[in-house]
């Protein structure tokens, strides 16, 4: 196990449960069996402006997760997140030593 900081930025317009339902679906596939006390952390950053326009956002909900991922279970935690069409940006980015 690594550790592992990820951002994502959710669209503006969701509803905040639907927001909640994907924050935490998201966390569920950083660990999925892990205890309470390995769940990743949730840094719930808020809407915030964007750099550029994204979909025609120009704002974004931004969302940091600190979390020990297994460096394979990397690839598929990309591979999901890319299909979620909420999610205008992410980046997962391996924390220093």
């Amino acid at each position: 196990m690594r550790d592992y900081e990820v951002t994502i930025i959710i669209q503006p317009q969701l509803a905040d449960e639907a927001r909640t339902e994907l924050i935490e679906r998201i966390s569920n596939w950083m660990a999925p069996e892990a205890a309470e006390e390995n769940k990743p952390v949730q840094n719930h950053w808020g809407m915030r402006q964007l750099a550029y326009p994204i979909k025609k956002f120009t704002e974004g909900y931004y969302v940091m997760y600190e979390a020990s991922i297994d460096p394979s279970a990397i690839t598929e935690l990309e591979r999901n997140m890319q299909y979620v069409e909420d999610l205008l940006r992410y980046l997962v980015v391996r924390k220093e030593a």
